[in-house]
């Protein structure tokens, strides 16, 4: 396996991808995580250079996205989606692909890497940005799975208030997708 910075050839076989991980019987046809990252690459807040892809062969196995992000006035980075074909979940490729991610964005000189996700994160130094009154919307729900990793220690004190992604999360009305 080999992990390389996403590059358009891969377009077609990273939708593959995602929908290999996320695909269920009542995914919806419209927004979905495979629809979402073609809009995503078209998106003010995609930055290429951070972007992540594993490739077995020719075959996308792999998928992780770095984009722009705010929390209140401070500028960082959101993390996601992350996407593992079925197949190859669990034999170590999301990790991988992970922890290519916090090395670019730390050598990028990033302060912080937010998400919205579960306890998966927290190998990687992800933790809850409920002490540091990180949230995301008014919704509690949402708001118990922001997390955020530190780039750097003194983005400890400025880091506060509402998580801002870039516009492709959300939808004509605003709405967080």
């Amino acid at each position: 396996m080999e992990i390389k910075t996403f590059e358009f050839p891969y377009l077609s076989g990273t939708k593959d991808t995602l929908k290999s991980a996320f695909y269920h019987e009542n995914s919806n046809a419209v927004f979905n995580e495979w629809e979402f990252a073609e809009t995503l690459l078209q998106s003010d807040g995609y930055l290429p250079e951070l972007c992540v892809i594993a490739i077995d062969g020719e075959t996308v196995v792999g998928y992780n996205a770095l984009t722009k992000a705010k929390i209140g006035s401070f500028s960082g980075l959101a993390l996601g989606p992350l996407g593992v074909r079925k197949e190859a979940q669990n034999t170590g490729i999301g990790s991988a692909l992970v922890k290519q991610c916090i090395q670019r964005a730390k050598k990028a000189g990033f302060p912080w890497i937010a998400l919205l996700g579960g306890s998966y994160y927290a190998r990687f130094g992800f933790e809850s940005g409920k002490p540091y009154g990180i949230t995301v919307s008014e919704n509690a729900f949402d708001n118990e799975h922001v997390q955020i990793l530190f780039l750097d220690e003194s983005a400890k004190g400025k880091a506060s208030g509402r998580l801002v992604y870039c516009d492709a999360f959300y939808d004509a009305n605003g709405n967080l997708l």
